[in-house]
């Protein structure tokens, strides 16, 4: 009698009504009713839970029209004010360039007194401050997607309360400031302004209360004390950008000593003194 002939490499099972390959046990098509099923099916995908926007650090929703945005570290000017932070405000911040720094008196005011040899004097630049968790953060302005530089770390800085008449430059200040604060670390004293002398002292007691804070929770003292979740991500983003910036120096005070090392090389002579290991 005559049957159903099979192809030549395929037979059929009578079980399950899959059709095989001979020399493979992988189906060559799904049976029937498993073609819509979930568990059969490689298209269908459960949905994916909600994200979190604190817990990863991105950029929170717009509000009021705003939109929240973060660049690299996460740390936008509008994150931090969105966050409570201890203070924050408008500020002048003394720039010095190096090469005036190291100028004798008598040479300051010479280069002081010469126009076109302003961009070696002392000027002023508009800076946002933000006092958030355990660090100080500069910003251009108020609505920057990355601070300035590296943030202050708050347990290693000094805040105190500068005189104008100490600071030569401070005659180049518009009337809307009238006074100035410091912030001191291992390396430099930063100088800004503010609008007035109760400003002055607001941003040195926050910022010293701040440090007390910060060290009293690293110590493991303050454990019966709220500390908002939402600041220490921020902290967490904070060390990480303070480790981040040291790696930079590090390379770029390294490059500077192979130079160095190079010129003195070059010219026969020998390395200044303190640059030998």
């Amino acid at each position: 009698s005559t049957g159903h002939i099979h192809p030549p490499h395929s037979t059929p099972n009578q079980s399950s009504g899959i059709e095989y390959d001979r020399t493979s046990p992988t189906p060559l098509r799904p049976p029937p009713s498993t073609m819509g099923s979930e568990s059969g099916s490689m298209r269908q995908r459960r949905p994916s839970p909600p994200v979190d926007v604190t817990a990863t650090g991105a950029s929170p929703p717009a509000r009021d029209g705003v939109l929240r945005t973060s660049g690299r570290s996460g740390l936008s000017a509008l994150t931090l004010l969105d966050s409570s932070p201890q203070q924050h405000g408008s500020v002048m911040k003394l720039h010095t360039p190096p090469l005036y720094s190291i100028l004798p008196e008598f040479l300051q005011r010479w280069v002081s007194s010469i126009s076109f040899l302003s961009f070696l004097c002392p000027s002023w630049k508009h800076r946002y401050l933000i006092l958030c968790g355990s660090f100080l953060y500069k910003f251009s302005t108020a609505t920057s997607p990355d601070p300035k530089g590296s943030p202050f770390d708050l347990e290693s800085v000094e805040a105190g309360i500068a005189s104008t008449d100490f600071v030569d430059a401070a005659s180049q200040l518009g009337s809307g400031y009238r006074a100035l604060v410091t912030v001191s670390t291992l390396r430099k004293q930063h100088v800004y302004a503010v609008a007035n002398a109760e400003e002055a002292r607001v941003w040195m007691q926050s910022i010293d209360q701040a440090k007390q804070e910060a060290i009293t929770r690293r110590m493991g003292h303050a454990n019966h004390v709220p500390y908002p979740t939402r600041w220490k991500h921020l902290d967490a983003l904070g060390r990480s950008l303070v480790k981040s910036k040291e790696r930079i120096r590090g390379r770029m005070e390294s490059s500077q000593m192979r130079e160095m090392e190079m010129s003195s090389f070059a010219t026969g002579g020998s390395l200044p003194q303190g640059f030998h290991g």
